[in-house]
């Protein structure tokens, strides 16, 4: 909430100042005043769409709109004039408060399409089978990797390519834990930062850090995935791997590790990478222990 906050009062300021700097412009021109001449204001909007104000007209600009002509001061005339200016400064200054508020609704729009969308997920995700099951298969079942083909190999240098640089983003998890005998879910929500990077040509790592957006704590998440021209591999050396798709802009894989003994436990997991524009890209990872859901993450980020 603190940064929603800081938003705000930020494009509050920002209000505040254009508004000061215009009227200042007018003041030193002699339009608030009574000079012996009064100057010229001009408007233009430059090539980032940005609107300035001034008494000098830029030279190679085309669009200059002339807010008012230069001329001699006359007393009753400059009244006349400063009650016609004050009126063109209040519509200009509901001009600059409406554009502004507009910004703000937009900034505010895709914030909210950032995240992920709150209402797919209940206390009845809890339930859902393993991967596996769904699948028709047992959970006690080993999985047989897949050779990955040519294309599939330079897809996914490609789309790990594509993933290299800084983000930042939301998240959301939902966690599964049972308490004396009683399903307990918990739904959190984190802001992230990301730096995804190949460290060889066989190698990409996506280092992530996210801060609860509750408590304020923060935890650190590591994906290492290692790339051949036959296979596709996470950092542990007991978990298999059976790819589910392949493209230059997706990447799903169902991973499972073998318990190290009859009674180890369970552990498997779907993720899911896909590219959703030309600088964002989401991540879901859903986790199963021993044929219940642990938790489930989905997050959104964009490149900073």
């Amino acid at each position: 909430m603190e940064q929603v906050k800081d938003h705000k009062h930020s494009q509050s300021q920002t209000v505040h100042w254009r508004i000061f700097i215009f009227s200042t412009v007018l003041a030193l021109t002699g339009l608030l005043s009574a000079p012996q001449l009064d100057a010229g204001i001009y408007q233009w909007v430059d090539e980032n769409g940005v609107k300035h104000y001034s008494n000098k007209s830029p030279v190679k600009d085309s669009n200059v709109k002339i807010l008012f002509d230069e001329y001699q001061h006359d007393e009753i005339a400059h009244l006349i004039r400063v009650k016609t200016d004050q009126e063109t400064i209040d519509a200009l200054t509901e001009e600059i408060i409406k554009e502004e508020q507009q910004a703000s609704v937009e900034e505010q729009k895709k914030l909210e399409e950032a995240k992920p969308n709150q209402s797919q997920w209940s206390a009845s995700e809890c339930f859902s089978p393993p991967y596996s099951v769904q699948e028709g298969r047992s959970a006690y079942e080993r999985i047989t990797p897949r050779l990955i083909g040519e294309g599939e190999y330079l897809d996914l240098q490609k789309l790990f390519q594509r993933l290299e640089g800084e983000w930042a983003g939301n998240a959301r998890v939902l966690r599964c834990t049972t308490t004396e005998g009683e399903l307990d879910e918990q739904i959190s929500n984190y802001s992230i930062m990301s730096e995804g990077r190949m460290r060889t040509r066989e190698q990409f790592v996506l280092e992530s850090t996210l801060q609860s957006e509750e408590n304020w704590t923060t935890e650190d998440e590591i994906f290492r995935l290692y790339l051949s021209e036959k296979s596709l591999a996470e950092e542990s050396p007991n978990s298999d791997i059976e790819l589910i798709s392949v493209s230059s802009d997706e990447l799903a894989y169902f991973r499972k590790v073998k318990p190290r003994h009859k009674a180890g436990k369970i552990l498997e997991n779907v993720t899911t990478i896909k590219k959703t524009g030309e600088a964002s890209f989401a991540l879901e990872r859903i986790v199963y222990l021993n044929g219940r859901l642990r938790s489930k993450s989905s997050w959104q980020l964009e490149r900073r």
